[in-house]
């Protein structure tokens, strides 16, 4: 069974003395974890999702026991023994090739010819290898005794059906689709993906396809932080650019908010002296500003908070610092809703 990993973020605690941490712990345990939904998708279809629940093993794994390599499958105790002075020959009897059933038994002083992921049915069983026998065409002959099993995979080796094979909160990539395939499934419950919605501001900053003029900046941040929003299982909403106006934006926001499960803002942190941001956040919903900047060395305007259960992360505006904001707090945030399990820090 895979080994749970250690608690992190607000189960973990805070190291001593880390600002971050410590303001990303205040954050996340503001709001409830996922995953807040679940839905069945294809095996095809289930690359970075997050699985909802534990998922066991249909079958064993091997489902049968197989040789390993290619040779000759005997009684292992009739070639105790074998030795220079005392050959010891199995009259070949037939072959077992890959994807072939196993005879039902295997006769006594008799050999089948095997080769790498021959069936072996049950039995006290072994494989001679093919340099250890002298072969004829109607028999095999060897001077080295094997033992019970030897040169054969058991049956359930690898995963004994029933154990847990994938936790809950997994993010699924290759080796875990892999595993899913080779237990025969096809479909894997995962949490829903979130709907993440971002938001420019900035009276300078117009969308990047537009025409740049004097004292104009393009918006790089809405479709950077739709590609991290993406990367991190979520669906991207972007709201555009809005303008320093605190009703409009609010209306904004409050339209958005029933349709999200994130909202992300990007620059804005002041106007003419007002912490806008910080009070748009508190207009939209209890408990409001948990976070009113990080002390760091790059990135530290960061809002965070939460509109009745839904997190609200807001970035700087300098790009740099905006995808910096997100990695330290954003990424967090999209695990806790869709119930994934992230890495311990180490220490």
């Amino acid at each position: 069974m895979p080994e749970r990993p250690p608690p992190s973020g607000p189960q973990g605690g805070s190291p001593q003395g880390d600002p971050v941490q410590t303001a990303l712990d205040a954050f996340l345990q503001a709001f409830p974890a996922g995953p807040h939904a679940i839905e069945r998708v294809s095996l095809e279809n289930a690359w970075g999702r997050v699985t909802a629940e534990d998922i066991t093993a249909a079958v064993d794994s091997p489902p049968y026991a197989r040789s390993i390599l290619e040779g000759y499958l005997v009684h292992a105790d009739e070639t105790a023994s074998a030795a220079e002075a005392h050959p010891v020959s199995f009259a070949i009897v037939g072959a077992i090739a890959p994807g072939q059933a196993a005879p039902n038994m295997v006769a006594p002083n008799t050999a089948w010819e095997v080769t790498t992921g021959s069936a072996v049915p049950e039995g006290k069983l072994g494989v001679l290898r093919q340099w250890d026998v002298q072969r004829t065409d109607r028999s095999v002959t060897t001077t080295r005794p094997i033992q019970d099993g030897a040169n054969v995979e058991a049956q359930g080796c690898d995963v004994t059906r029933g154990t847990v094979v994938i936790l809950k909160g997994t993010c699924l990539g290759p080796d875990e689709i892999g595993l899913l395939a080779s237990q025969g499934l096809d479909t894997v419950p995962v949490s829903t993906r979130p709907i993440v919605g971002i938001f420019g501001s900035g009276n300078e900053v117009i969308p990047h396809t537009a025409r740049l003029t004097p004292g104009a900046i393009w918006d790089c941040n809405t479709p950077a932080l739709s590609a991290f929003v993406r990367q991190e299982g979520g669906i991207p909403k972007v709201y555009g650019v809005i303008r320093d106006d605190f009703d409009i934006f609010l209306r904004a926001l409050k339209a958005a908010l029933p349709h999200c499960g994130m909202i992300i803002i990007a620059g804005g942190t002041a106007v003419a002296g007002r912490d806008f941001i910080a009070d748009l956040v508190s207009a939209l919903g209890s408990p409001g500003v948990l976070v009113n900047g990080v002390p760091m060395r790059s990135g530290k305007p960061l809002i965070m908070g939460v509109a009745d259960t839904v997190p609200i992360v807001c970035v700087a505006g300098h790009p740099p610092e905006a995808l910096r904001g997100f990695r330290l707090f954003g990424i967090p945030a999209m695990a806790r809703l869709q119930g994934r399990t992230l890495p311990a820090k180490t220490p």
